[in-house]
């Protein structure tokens, strides 16, 4: 089965909608009316030529409908509801949103609203306000320190208060998701399991609320506070694809993560029966060894048992901490300080455990990973382009639905496109491109439906080239030279290396007269950045010389360096007018200014900035400037994996605060007592405790970086029972082994494409690059969609006019 028939059930089943009976259309001597369940649209007799081309034959070969009409007469009738209808599905297609809405004049009036960015950012203030409540709701973050020990009383928000703004938020999702089942309807929004659960869980939340409102916010449990990350992942499309993605994984990381399970078992027992506790009883004169721990004489023979293997429990859980090598090599020295061969068992443990079952998750989660994203970023492609043919169908097809005109062919005109491209709603490099490409036709062009889908083939581009101002040359010939030498890269190289040599003398400076450095008002140090700075600002000035203002600005780099140095020319001027300029000192400005905080300040700001500037060379080292943007890249695109792992987080903070709020006591006698090494008390964690939201989520963050993470396992475990481990490993597995494995799957994909693609796009660059005028420059926008654009296929016609056959909303002419 092919890649293409994988996906097509899901393709197929996410355009399914309500049926909606489409009216028939009536044709009339003079003229040809098309009537559908939106609006009456007519088209005279001599606008069809404007539109059709009565040969085919003579289309298919020349691939083009050329014909000469006027301007009035391509669709001079088009009715404003079906360029609504075009504009929307123009936008859709450019979110890879589906076109599975109502397409009546108000309810997309209505969706272009709810779908604008005002609404979203609204819809995302609101979310983000209902998740922020759990720091003002009891037990309050409003503490200046979660530590225990020195932790006052805790300031309480009124219960009425966050009740009534939890009121509002719930309120307003409640309204959200009303919109969309009157903007989809009943029978597609039914089929939304995303927005039937959020309905389900918003009644949920209310009635907590009401139970919460009844007992003044006194319960000990608060269900709808565990539900409120659904809300997040609910308004993010890519968010669900990553949760859908975890979903499909868990089959194939739960096989592997059986076989992590018997291999710790196993080496459980083994350690057991390795490591017993030693004990000695007289009998007969003779030595006997048990396990009984309630022997009273032991003997000072191997620890290992006493310490680490002691029960069953405690056994599997110090193996298990092992694996994350927290604490290692704690576990082994008993053992091998008394035996060198018992580290044997601790190495093949390891290696079997931490280097072969722990890499096979990896390689899991990174495959299921990509073959899902792949198959969905298929998906996204199919909805986009359908939504662009959906465009073309209601501007052309449906004007002459019931006629049966078989030899002519249909098109759209020019001006109809660009009013288009003019009302919808689309970035700016793709309204630009957009346009270019249109005005470059002539204004007789009609597009078919092939060469409108080319057209808007611009909402894929991931490369924004701009223009660049020109060189504004001078007319003399002597000063056009030295303008030339100013403008070469050759020149930006030298001030590179300008930067690099201060940065060493501040380096060799701080490291031989460091206090010297900070106090004298005349030291080496403050000379030579005195001296580099000037450096700096000439270099600046004859640059917006030489370029001119606009060219200038147009590079972001030269804007970076205008602003650093900007920065360090205030600096020095502040510090030439506190404490002289440094070439020029007077025998009284040779003593030691050892009580001036100021100059410490203002020289520690100058070589920081001075360093910064150094950041500067990095884009034009190429294999750096490679890295670096593909790290820039996973910036941006981490958004919604970083959602997903800020909902894992909200979860577990509000369940861990439940679970073990107040559990851990501080005592005014703990500060005179000793506690065993390595324990909870002795390494003083006081802070870290779930005692409100805030410290849960240091604690759970402390726990997802694994170190010293048995610290907790153990305090809890003591505090109140071995249950607690069950939250902890769970914790452990979801964070750690399957989220950020997903992460490192992303960024491994996300590299290995983009440094491809941008080290090809480097080369292409540096074979076209000019000394001296760099007429465009190149941007890329890279974000998860593109990353398999390179991989994708793209849907036939029939796939396409399929699909939309199966739109309840929209009946197409054939139908």
């Amino acid at each position: 089965m092919s890649e293409r028939d994988e996906i097509w059930p899901n393709i197929h089943e996410e355009l399914e909608e309500e049926e909606e009976e489409a009216k028939p259309a009536t044709l009339v001597p003079e003229m040809i009316a098309s009537i559908n369940a939106d609006t009456i649209n007519i088209i005279h007799p001599q606008d069809i030529a404007g539109a059709y081309e009565l040969s085919e034959s003579h289309a298919e070969t020349s691939g083009e409908i050329d014909l000469q009409t006027d301007e009035h007469n391509q669709f001079i009738d088009l009715d404003d509801v079906s360029i609504l209808q075009a504009v929307v599905f123009i936008e859709d297609a450019c979110q890879f949103r589906t076109i599975n809405h109502k397409i009546g004049p108000r309810h997309l009036w209505i969706y272009r609203k709810y779908q604008s960015f005002p609404v979203t950012v609204f819809r995302f203030v609101v979310i983000f306000a209902l998740h922020m409540l759990a720091f003002l709701e009891h037990p309050s973050s409003l503490t200046i320190t979660s530590d225990l020990r020195s932790q006052g009383p805790r300031p309480m928000v009124p219960c009425w208060v966050t009740q009534f703004l939890e009121f509002i938020f719930l309120s307003l999702l409640l309204m959200d998701n009303i919109i969309r089942v009157y903007l989809v309807g009943y029978h597609y929004f039914l089929r939304q399991k995303w927005d039937v659960t959020a309905v389900i869980l918003l009644v949920v939340s209310f009635v907590d609320w009401l139970v919460s409102s009844c007992m003044a916010c006194s319960e000990p449990v608060r269900v709808r506070r565990l539900l409120r990350p659904f809300f997040i992942l609910q308004n993010s499309s890519l968010m669900k694809k990553i949760a859908k993605c975890l979903q499909r994984t868990l089959p194939e990381v739960l096989s592997v993560l059986v076989l992590l399970t018997i291999h710790i078992i196993f080496a459980t027992m083994f350690a057991m029966l390795l490591f017993p506790i030693y004990e000695i009883k007289k009998t007969n004169a003779t030595l006997t060894y048990s396990n009984d721990t309630n022997s009273s004489i032991i003997i000072s023979g191997p620890d290992e048992g006493m310490k680490y293997f002691n029960s069953l429990m405690d056994s599997f859980v110090n193996l298990l901490i092992l694996l994350t090598t927290a604490n290692h090599p704690d576990v082994t020295l008993p053992a091998y300080g008394k035996n060198r061969f018992a580290s044997i068992f601790f190495i093949i443990y390891l290696i079997i455990g931490l280097y072969f079952l722990m890499n096979m998750l990896l390689a899991i989660i990174y495959n299921q990973f990509r073959g899902y994203f792949l198959s969905s970023m298929q998906t996204s492609l199919v909805r986009r382009r359908v939504a662009v043919r959906a465009a073309f169908e209601v501007l052309s097809s449906k004007f002459l639905s019931n006629v049966s005109i078989s030899s002519l062919r249909r098109g759209i005109g020019v001006n109809i496109v660009k009013r288009i491209v003019e009302q919808s709603d689309l970035p700016n490099h793709v309204h630009r491109t957009l346009t270019e490409k249109l005005n470059k036709n002539k204004e007789s062009k009609i597009y078919s439906a092939t060469q409108f889908q080319e057209l808007f083939l611009s909402l894929d581009d991931d490369v924004i080239h701009k223009q660049l101002p020109a060189v504004r040359w001078f007319a003399q010939t002597k000063w056009k030279r030295v303008q030339r030498i100013f403008i070469h890269k050759y020149f930006t190289y030298f001030g590179m290396l300008m930067v690099f040599v201060n940065l060493i003398i501040i380096t060799v400076q701080l490291g031989a007269k460091f206090d010297s450095s900070f106090r004298e008002n005349h030291s080496t140090l403050r000379i030579f950045n005195f001296t580099f700075v000037m450096y700096y600002l000439f270099e600046q000035v004859i640059k917006v010389w030489a370029n001119g203002w606009r060219r200038y600005v147009a590079v972001r780099g030269n804007i970076f360096d205008a602003v650093i140095t900007a920065a360090l020319v205030i600096g020095e001027t502040v510090s030439a007018c506190l404490f002289g300029i440094p070439y020029f000192p007077s025998s009284q400005e040779i003593t030691e200014v050892s009580l001036s905080t100021t100059m410490w300040n203002i020289l520690r700001l100058v070589n920081i900035l001075i360093m910064v500037r150094l950041f500067r060379a990095i884009p034009h080292i190429r294999s750096m400037a490679v890295i670096t943007t593909v790290l820039v890249d996973l910036l941006k695109n981490l958004k919604a994996f970083s959602g997903i792992l800020v909902a894992i987080f909200y979860t577990f903070a509000i369940f861990g605060m439940q679970l073990f709020h107040g559990v851990i006591k501080y005592q005014p006698e703990y500060a005179n007592k000793t506690f065993p090494c390595g324990t909870y008390e002795q390494l003083d964690y006081w802070a870290n405790n779930f005692d409100d939201f805030f410290s849960s989520l240091i604690v759970l963050w402390d726990l997802m970086v694994v170190n010293n993470w048995n610290v907790f396992l153990k305090v809890y475990r003591t505090k109140l029972s071995s249950w607690s481990y069950l939250y902890f490993i769970a914790w452990w597995l979801l964070s750690v082994i399957i989220v950020v494995n997903l992460f490192t799957a992303l960024i491994m994909e996300n590299f290995i494409i983009r440094w491809d693609r941008r080290r090809r796009a480097s080369q292409i660059d540096a074979l076209d690059a000019s000394y001296y005028e760099h007429l465009t420059i190149s941007v890329h926008l890279d974000n998860v969609h593109n990353m398999f654009k390179d991989l994708l296929q793209e849907p036939d016609e029939a796939e396409l006019l399929l699909l939309l056959r199966e739109h309840r909303f929209l009946k197409l002419e054939s139908q």
